[in-house]
């Protein structure tokens, strides 16, 4: 154990003198991000009626928390790739359901995103931008509504779709470079299909049976990021 200890020990001192000497070649960057999640697009919207269209859903989310971790490396001066996980968990707006319907909890949304980045700095300021691309996965919860005489459970498979997330950030410069404390902006979007939508319906239905619908069905996820974060650069 001490043997590891003393190589950790080692390779951040040999950073350390690297930075006080301005030979960092700034290739990779590494770090963590934390902020708030803003629902748009289907996803935030809110209505009585789940279904907003043909074969679409609205979201009803309200505002959440975000996380991700990312590495990044410049393949040239100024442009490199970078690797993201996000995650994001927002609650469901239950509002606008009827007295007496509930959700069975919030949502848990995962990116999971590669692409190009850029990277400059000006003096102790480094601006990066990225446009990233990937799989988003999303569950959906599930929602007991109350109507007169009766009620529907809708339940939702996990879904999933390709979707892309585009941000930028602001980080100010420590240690000769070698750690930066920056704010930022992602906009993420992606088209969520759940292959199976169950609608169950209990108690007199109107036309005096109790059908049980299947399908699959979309969502337009949108998501607003403010982020901060720390990031190591060498």
């Amino acid at each position: 154990m001490k043997k590891y200890f003393l190589l950790v020990g080692l390779f951040m001192a040999s950073i350390a003198a690297k930075a006080q000497d301005g030979n960092l070649p700034d290739k990779f960057t590494a770090g963590i991000d934390v902020g708030l999640a803003l629902p748009s697009s289907d996803f935030a919207s809110a209505s009585s009626a789940i279904e907003n269209g043909q074969n679409t859903i609205n979201g009803s989310a309200n505002t959440g928390f975000y996380y991700d971790a990312y590495c990044g490396y410049k393949v040239i001066k100024f442009l490199g790739i970078m690797a993201q996980y996000g995650r994001n968990s927002n609650s469901y707006n239950t509002s606008n359901l009827t007295s007496g319907s509930s959700a069975s909890g919030g949502y848990t949304s995962a990116e999971y995103l590669i692409g190009p980045f850029i990277s400059f700095k000006i003096a102790k300021i480094k601006i990066e931008a990225k446009l990233l691309g990937g799989m988003l996965t999303s569950n959906y919860p599930t929602l007991t509504i109350q109507n007169y005489g009766y009620s529907t459970i809708d339940a939702f498979e996990n879904g999933k779709g390709f979707g892309y997330c585009a941000g930028a950030k602001v980080k100010y410069m420590l240690f000769d470079g070698l750690l930066g404390v920056g704010i930022g902006f992602n906009y993420v979007s992606s088209d969520i299909t759940y292959s199976n939508w169950t609608q169950t319906y209990s108690g007199t239905y109107p036309l005096g049976f109790q059908p049980t619908l299947n399908g699959s069905t979309k969502m337009s996820l949108g998501l607003v990021q403010l982020t901060a974060g720390l990031s190591l650069d060498i």
